[in-house]
């Protein structure tokens, strides 16, 4: 159980990343002229909810084929 944790924390590391990187390159014409407090609360703003609705199910998705194959 505690391994299964372990990957699915490891999963989304390497999911987060790519999602980071769009998102930041997209919002950086918006975002440079801004103070750093205000482009932090608008990316985390954005960054969140894709997170949760993009990352996490692929996360678990991917789990479970891994569990699968044992």
């Amino acid at each position: 159980m505690l391994l299964f944790k372990l990957i699915r924390i490891l999963i989304e590391y390497v999911r987060l990343y790519p999602t980071l990187l769009i998102v930041l390159t997209l919002l950086k014409p918006v975002t440079q002229g801004l103070s750093l407090p205000v482009v932090v609360l608008i990316e985390t703003i954005i960054l969140v909810p894709l997170t949760q609705l993009v990352s996490f199910p692929l996360a678990g998705w991917v789990i479970e084929r891994l569990s699968r194959k044992k």
